[in-house]
């Protein structure tokens, strides 16, 4: 398995979509309290639980695509993508010692399209407002992902004890929980935020393998 360095390359590459991702996020929280004003909190309420459920998703969907298709090479997504899962597995606990760079980078690449739509999009009645919202929270949402895969390694000692409280109650991915997917055969447990939708993902890509 081909899982080259971390590049220089890669670094500047991340430090810039993380900084990126910062600009692009506060100008979206801006405009969004700028033209809800006092609704802010109840949109908060919507979005938060729908984001994390749909992060949830989509970190699955995406690891498992990672770990089964493609190469380092593949242009485009092979380094920033591609070589961390498949690095990953090589050595699960490695990420514990990685920067914060190193650790969001990618996800806030990942990120970017969304936090793009939520800056540019119209800003014009309640469907579009709840829009914003949610494509909003989801870039966290994917900022938040790898951090609570990081936690899932972690020694339970080196875990802060609100992140404990939070892994036992499901709210972010449980340590035992994730260490199924590092179980073989390795074909299941791809989803990274809480986990809530492993159940059911896991039926539906066993069934298209």
């Amino acid at each position: 398995m081909n899982t080259t360095n971390y590049t220089r390359s890669q670094r500047l590459l991340e430090v810039g979509a993380i900084a990126l991702f910062v600009v692009l996020a506060a100008w979206s929280v801006t405009r969004l309290v700028s033209i809800s004003e006092w609704h802010f909190p109840l949109l908060m309420l919507f979005a938060a639980p729908c984001s994390w459920l749909i992060s949830d998703l989509l970190s699955g969907l995406l690891h498992w695509a990672f770990d089964s298709f493609g190469s380092v090479s593949t242009p485009l997504i092979g380094k920033a993508f591609i070589r961390p899962f498949r690095k990953h597995h090589t050595d699960p606990e490695e990420m514990t010692r990685h920067d914060f760079i190193e650790t969001h980078g990618a996800s806030c690449l990942a990120a970017l399209p969304f936090l793009a739509m939520t800056s540019l999009m119209p800003l014009e009645g309640w469907l579009t407002l709840c829009a914003q919202a949610l494509l909003l929270f989801i870039a966290l949402g994917a900022l938040a992902t790898n951090q609570c895969h990081k936690w899932a390694h972690m020694d339970e000692a080196d875990t802060p004890a609100l992140v404990r409280w939070a892994q036992r109650w499901q709210l972010v991915l449980p340590r035992e929980h994730h260490r199924l997917h590092h179980t073989p055969p390795f074909d299941s447990h791809f989803c990274m935020s809480c986990g809530w939708l492993n159940s059911p993902l896991n039926a539906v890509l066993r069934a298209w393998r």
